[in-house]
């Protein structure tokens, strides 16, 4: 056995804890089954909501216009990149 300088316990208390047992967990026993689940249960029961239909003719919902906003090119009109093809920003400044 090895003593140290810097041991905190004093000797005997070191030779008690190699002398013990290691600490071993209990064995479990057989372990019982889970209960059965009630035959109520929402997971087992048919899907209720409405079905998706798919309808023909234009969306009727409102498209996005100030939550995305665009550079217009100013000989066209349209819709320009605001990206550069090195990916560098446009100039917005007018």
């Amino acid at each position: 056995m090895d003593i140290y300088r810097n041991q905190s316990q004093p000797l005997t208390v070191l030779e008690s804890l190699r002398k013990r047992k290691p600490f071993t967990a209990p064995q479990p026993q057989q372990a019982s089954p889970s209960p059965e689940k009630p035959q109520g249960d929402r997971r087992v029961q048919p899907d209720r909501r409405r079905a998706q239909v798919a309808f023909e003719g234009p969306d009727r919902r409102k498209k996005r216009s100030r939550r995305s906003p665009r550079l217009l090119n100013p000989k066209t009109g349209r819709a320009a990149p605001t990206e550069d093809r090195r990916g560098r920003l446009v100039s917005t400044q007018a």
